[in-house]
């Protein structure tokens, strides 16, 4: 195949800005997990009597890409996602939401190594918790 004269085109692209927040809202909501991952006394497991499992780098690779990748692929149109995990006296009964199962799952990851009694909203626009009954905004793109 030969290429003779090549012109140039004006083009005009159009980005789905609604994606990109969405992206951003998600990036900030895993930031949030993996700070609560690093604190080790929160830690279900810890908290189960089971001591603390160390996480490496590579770990929280992982969950990073899994968990922006899940939660974007199962972000609703309108409406909201909600992640959960339950303290370490009724992890045994009641574990933690579907959502994070999963992406522990896939990321082949013990789910212990999640923060305990944490419940969290991700809307569109927001990023909403409730931390051991205190309920509290950590983002919001309007700030």
């Amino acid at each position: 195949m030969t290429i003779g004269n090549i012109d140039t085109k004006n083009v005009t692209a159009i980005f789905d800005k609604s994606n990109q927040d969405k992206k951003k809202i998600v990036s900030e909501a895993c930031e949030y997990w993996v700070n609560q991952i690093l604190d080790f006394d929160r830690q279900i497991s810890n908290e189960m009597g089971n001591g603390i499992i160390n996480v490496t780098d590579r770990d929280l690779l992982k969950f990073r890409k899994v968990f922006n990748g899940y939660i974007l692929k199962h972000f609703p149109k309108k409406g909201n996602i909600m992640l959960w995990t339950s303290n370490g006296e009724y992890f045994e009964s009641i574990g933690t939401d579907s959502y994070l199962e999963n992406i522990m799952r896939i990321a082949k990851l013990p789910i212990t190594i999640l923060p305990s009694d944490i419940c969290m909203w991700i809307y569109s626009e927001k990023i909403e918790i409730e931390d051991r009954m205190q309920h509290q905004l950590v983002y919001s793109r309007k700030k």
